[in-house]
């Protein structure tokens, strides 16, 4: 499979990402810890867009204040659609707030606003908006990285998808309590598979050293 047909083959990946944070976002009322940054405050913002996931003819777009919490964008979760494209506020530390807009079948970020920069030195400033770019990038691969081991878990399956069809239906099967609990398992269960990988490499490895070493005997 080349570069192309793999990134065709994996857009889902965006919306799905998307429709999780949407989820955790609501689960978790809003505020969760987001790795080194600690506790952070992320909320879908002004702008919601839903499209059919078989037929992304169809669309909804919601705008105004917290579209997610509207009816429609109720309804058109429970008809099938899934998030596209969102606007997101985060802010980290209580202080530093960020809007910007994602999208899911590009995965991209577009439409950044960052903090106010306090500085007046010109370099000062130049280096200040290169940290906040960082942070903001450093929280959401900090997310996905979270969704990821969720996704590649059979956990994903068995709990998670499950959780996040009775919250479309509107009802909650998982605490941030259970939640927490069984991200741990899906950490613990990577970490046992590339354990696992490592020792198999590593047998491989030993199997051809005796075999390079025979050829030399011989």
């Amino acid at each position: 499979m080349d570069l192309i047909d793999r990134i065709e083959t994996t857009r889902f990946l965006g919306s799905e990402f998307l429709a999780w944070l949407w989820f955790k976002i609501e689960l978790f009322e809003g505020t969760f810890e987001i790795g080194e940054l600690g506790a952070c405050e992320v909320w879908l913002d002004t702008t919601l867009q839903l499209v059919g996931w078989v037929d992304e003819g169809e669309k909804v777009t919601l705008r105004g204040a917290a579209p997610s919490s509207t009816p429609e964008a109720s309804e058109a979760l429970r008809q099938g659609k899934v998030p596209q494209r969102a606007s997101l506020r985060l802010v980290v530390g209580g202080k530093e707030e960020y809007v910007f807009t994602f999208n899911g079948r590009a995965f991209s970020v577009s439409g950044v606003k960052i903090p106010a920069v306090l500085t007046d030195a010109t370099d000062e400033q130049f280096y200040e908006r290169m940290r906040l770019l960082e942070q903001l990038d450093q929280a959401l691969v900090t997310l996905y990285e979270e969704f990821i081991v969720l996704r590649l878990s059979p956990l994903w399956e068995g709990e998670v998808a499950p959780a996040m069809r009775e919250w479309v239906r509107g009802k909650e099967s998982l605490t941030p309590r259970s939640y927490a609990g069984l991200l741990q398992r899906a950490q613990a269960q990577r970490g046992a598979r590339g354990g696992a990988r490592a020792r198999r490499a590593a047998a491989a490895g030993d199997t051809r050293a005796r075999r390079a070493k025979a050829r030399d005997a011989d």
